[in-house]
């Protein structure tokens, strides 16, 4: 009887689908959709991006669209105060602002933006030409992108009186330590410098704050805007105190 149940239950679940969609997009096929997605999204858009999502404040669902071919349609869920804190800054910096949006980027017009796009009904992959900022999937990932940017670069800035005490990691600190000894050599025991340099950072920024920090040093349109500036300089009395100099 149970599992009569359960096929009956399958049997309404497909039925709920779109006739078209229903052929190509069931609910396995909408979660695959939706985990590239955020895959892509999570690879790409910068750490306010994952922190949203880790803090429940970012849905996104999938769900099939009815109609020729196999199309699909993405709805995100963002926090509106944080769309209101990025529309805030960038309205702040008009010159930036009109200069990307001449080049074709803004900012979600709502907290629930929402886009459909076509799916290959083989591969279960998004068509590439709905990825480009033309269509309509690739205007909502690029406004969503430059949205978690900009949050991004301004929570970057540090104050130079800042203290932390919420401790890293292990795991953490052991990437940090090993990012240290790569980029940096010691005086003397480079083992015991770079520590010198973790246990200092880790008393001024939480774990957060430091990845705002990797994210702005890895990006140099992120870099240009002087967001990590603070912390650069503090990042270097660090270094000279700790008697760590940069590789040649």
């Amino acid at each position: 009887m149970r599992y009569l149940r359960l096929i009956s239950w399958f049997c309404v679940m497909i039925l709920s689908l779109p006739a078209d969609a229903a052929n190509c997009l069931d609910a396995q096929g909408l979660e695959t959709l939706r985990r590239q997605e955020t895959d892509y999204l999570l690879g790409r858009v910068p750490p306010a991006f994952r922190h949203a999502i880790e803090d429940g404040k970012l849905h996104l669902v999938m769900s099939a669209v009815e109609g020729d071919g196999c199309r699909a349609q993405v709805n995100f869920t963002l926090l509106a105060d944080e769309l209101a804190e990025a529309t805030r800054i960038l309205e702040a910096d008009p010159a930036k602002r009109i200069m990307l949006a001449s080049q074709g980027y803004g900012l979600p017009e709502s907290a629930a933006p929402s886009a459909e796009f076509a799916v290959d009904p083989k591969t279960l992959k998004v068509l590439h030409q709905e990825t480009l900022q033309v269509a309509p999937l690739g205007r909502l990932l690029a406004s969503v992108e430059l949205l978690y940017a900009t949050l991004s670069q301004a929570r970057a800035v540090v104050d130079e009186h800042a203290v932390n005490t919420t401790p890293w990691g292990s795991a953490f600190r052991t990437q940090q330590m090993q990012g240290c000894a790569e980029r940096l050599s010691a005086d003397g025991d480079a083992g015991a410098a770079c520590l010198c340099k973790v246990d200092a950072l880790a008393s001024v920024v939480d774990e957060r704050q430091m990845e705002f920090q990797l994210y702005v040093r890895s990006n140099p349109y992120a870099k240009a805007t002087g967001a990590g500036r603070t912390f650069a300089a503090l990042e270097q009395r660090i270094d000279q105190r700790c008697g760590l100099r940069r590789k040649s």
